[in-house]
């Protein structure tokens, strides 16, 4: 179980470092947004505070230019002779006086007056109680009685316009009665007398919705307002009339314009302003900071919306990466683990262990290929020994072994030539066999460099070398033209080199490796004929005599054609009964006597091959008897020869029969034996070969081609199957189920299960109990 768990946390541990970098990744665009996002409100609050910036600044110009207008208007007035003529007149009712007033009042209708701001404008005097509009002229009382400030009496308002003396003085904007309507009104003053002495004023009123109108470009919704401030910190404007103004300090707005953020009845502010430099009025705006950053905040939802639905996402994404990146590794872990037998890993490091292992796989693979060439060149030795006696049964097997091997055998036409060391012949003793060892060394070296076809050797004997040669090429004559031309040369080479002298046989050339035997054969008769003359020279079996009044039926092919019959190859027994006809009973044209000798040969190996196959030797030995009476024909002969071709048909589709039913029986034994032991924890391959008395290769292949599934796989899915049995059926701990279906490790039973069928002993079990 602990094993168990610690396979879970490796796989776990891989799982988590494959997600980690994916993460990574993904915070990458995350953390741009978020710079990107902090970039966008910055500017958007340095625009938003640039436009309010813009309309105060327009407002304040406006407002500075009709104050300067207001100002010279109330100059004007108050230095109007016929105006400062009543500021010391008590009874302005009396006398000439009536004609003063009606020429003052002429006069003040005069002033054609263009400024939008203003209301109206009216001169009242101190000591008389009189006053001048630009329409009437009215005493005191009654004038109040049709422009009355809302909250105060006549006296409290004569005494704040005349009592005190006012330069260019704006009063706050406040509710005033004219002619029963009520409007907000900022009036203006400028004292008529001297400082300390004034005698009256001018007074001009401003309508405060004008003064509003030009702060009407800022967004004040969502609870914003605007004000207009003096240099004292009253109020002279407002758009708003229930706005705080417990907060406004002058000493708290730094400069003569900027922005800040204040905290004003719990709710955050974004404050604008800017001052005159004429009359030092400060123009503010008040703003929600949400509604100052309406659209970065519309922005900002979108980019945490899009931030959101992309982490997800990418979440997703990085998850799925991950997971699909470590299942390979994961699988790669657990084979390793299955193969190790559940001996523990090399640490948490996946990465680590799974290199390690390989390593370790590597290193046992160079282990096994420097072993593999050690025995290479016995392995070469064994196959060009079997090669030459013509031992391999189809063209596909020669190559294939060959090259497993290292003899790679490229070429459309081959020939066997044997090469003998002479001086050699009265025997061998110690020194003369190490004196022989070396030369034979130096004379491949000398074939390897100076002939230019393929070419491969092997000691035949202590003083003799078999050569094979692979021509490419469509014309054989070609290859024997060639061996002709540099075979000389090379003798010469070998002696002036090694003092030695050589004589070199050919045998015939032919196109497939399956007739190197032949070639052989008739290299060695090449070399038998050179022995008999006593030559030191090079002769290929074409240019030596033949003793065409005998027959051709050598032992090595006599052994051949009996180990394809063995084998069942009727297609290549085919091909060499069509050669032993074609060389004896075309090429030859034997007497009858000498091919009657060769059939009694051809009936002798029929019959010696019979028992070796189990065949039932009555009907085909009387059969053969017949095949071998004397005939005095050379066409009865003839006729025996396809008789007796026909003998061999029927030996090889014996033995394939034979070869048929005894691959069912070993089948079903195999099965038999699998079904009845598969529990067992050590059968295995190895176990089931030795049992049956086949090697394993044999037996894998053999299994793959009846059965159409691999060994283990097989076995491992009769194990699965009676372990989903105990495990849907019984509560038996998973340890012991997995001793009872085979497995001697319930670490890899629980890995093979996982792998096999998807899910875990645990979750399986937990479905079946549903």
């Amino acid at each position: 179980m602990w094993r168990l768990k610690r396979t879970r946390a490796g796989s776990h541990r891989v799982f988590i470092r494959l997600l980690v970098p994916n993460l990574l990744f993904l915070l990458l665009p995350l953390l741009v947004g978020g710079v990107i996002y902090n970039k966008t409100l910055h500017e958007m609050e340095k625009e938003v505070t640039a436009s309010n910036t813009t309309v105060l600044q327009q407002s304040r110009d406006i407002l500075d230019r009709r104050m300067s207008e207001l100002s010279s208007i109330a100059i004007q007035l108050v230095n109007d002779t016929r105006i400062m003529q009543f500021q010391h007149i008590n009874d302005p009712f009396q006398g000439s006086n009536i004609n003063r007033i009606w020429d003052t009042r002429k006069a003040i209708q005069n002033y054609s007056l263009t400024n939008n701001f203003i209301f109206n404008y009216f001169v009242i005097y101190k000591n008389s109680e009189l006053v001048f509009t630009e329409n009437s002229t009215y005493e005191l009382f009654d004038f109040y009685n049709t422009f009355r400030y809302i909250g105060l009496d006549t006296n409290s308002w004569k005494s704040m316009i005349v009592s005190t003396y006012h330069q260019r003085k704006m009063l706050p904007a406040q509710q005033v009665l004219v002619n029963g309507n009520v409007y907000s009104l900022l009036t203006y003053i400028h004292s008529l007398g001297y400082p300390g002495y004034p005698q009256g004023a001018v007074v001009i009123t401003v309508d405060n919705r004008e003064v509003q109108k030009l702060m009407g470009g800022l967004d004040l919704s969502g609870g914003g307002w605007a004000y207009i401030i003096d240099n004292s910190g009253k109020i002279i404007s407002s758009t708003a009339s229930d706005a705080p103004i417990s907060w406004i300090q002058r000493s708290r707005l730094t400069g003569r314009e900027g922005s800040m953020l204040e905290q004003i009845d719990h709710q955050q502010m974004r404050v604008t302003y800017t001052t005159s430099s004429y009359n030092g009025w400060t123009y503010l705006v008040a703003q929600p900071n949400h509604i100052v950053l309406k659209k970065v905040l519309y922005i900002k939802n979108i980019i945490f919306t899009m931030a959101f639905i992309f982490l997800a996402l990418g979440l997703l994404i990085a998850y799925l990466i991950a997971y699909r990146n470590s299942r390979p590794l994961r699988s790669i872990m657990e084979t390793i683990m299955e193969r190790m037998d559940g001996k523990p890993d090399s640490g948490p490091d996946a990465y680590r262990f799974i290199g390690e292992s390989v390593a370790k796989l590597i290193d046992n693979n160079h282990e096994l290929q420097d072993k593999m060439k050690k025995h290479a060149p016995y392995l070469q030795a064994a196959l060009f020994e079997r090669l030459l006696k013509g031992d391999f049964l189809s063209a596909k097997d020669t190559s294939i072994l060959l090259q497993h091997v290292g003899i790679e055998t490229q070429g459309s036409h081959f020939a066997v030539g044997i090469v003998q060391l002479r001086g050699y012949e009265g025997g061998f003793d110690t020194n003369s066999l190490e004196e022989l060892d070396i030369k034979r060394v130096m004379i491949k070296d000398i074939l390897r460099q100076e002939l230019h076809v393929n070419i491969y050797w092997h000691d035949i004997a202590e003083d003799q070398i078999a050569l094979l040669f692979a021509f490419g090429g469509n014309k054989a004559e070609s290859g024997l033209i060639y061996l002709g031309e540099a075979l000389p040369e090379i003798s010469e080479i070998i002696q002036a080199r090694t003092n030695v002298v050589t004589r070199f046989a050919i045998g015939g050339i032919y196109k497939q490796l399956l007739h190197v035997s032949r070639s052989f054969e008739e290299a060695k008769q090449t070399l038998h004929f050179l022995t008999w003359r006593n030559q030191n020279a090079i002769a290929s079996y074409d240019e030596i005599p033949k003793e065409n009044n005998g027959y051709f039926y050598p032992s090595d092919l006599e052994m051949r054609l009996s180990n394809l019959a063995l084998a069942g190859e009727l297609a290549a027994v085919e091909i060499v009964l069509r050669e032993l006809h074609e060389i004896n009973f075309v090429e030859r044209r034997l007497s009858v006597p000498m091919l009657q000798l060769f059939m009694n040969e051809m009936v002798g190996t029929v019959v010696k091959l019979l028992p070796q196959v189990s065949l039932n030797e009555g009907p085909l030995v009387d059969r053969l008897k017949q095949l071998s009476a004397e005939v005095t024909s050379y066409e009865g002969l003839e006729k025996n020869y396809m008789s007796l071709a026909k003998v061999y048909g029927h030996v090889c589709s014996f033995v394939n029969e034979h070869k048929k039913s005894q691959n069912v029986q070993l089948l079903e034994n195999i099965v038999s034996m699998l079904h009845e032991s598969f529990v067992e924890p050590d059968l295995c391959l190895d176990s089931v070969a030795e049992r049956m008395g086949i090697s394993k290769g044999y037996l894998s292949q053999f299994f793959k081609e009846q059965m159409g599934i691999n060994f283990s796989d097989y076995l491992e899915d009769l194990r699965m199957t009676l372990a989903k049995e105990l495990l849907a059926e019984t509560d038996l701990p998973v340890f012991e189920i997995a001793e009872r279906v085979g497995y001697s490790s319930s670490n890899t039973f629980c890995r093979a299960f996982k792998r096999i069928n998807g899910v875990s002993t645990s979750a399986f079990r937990s479905s079946k109990a549903i």
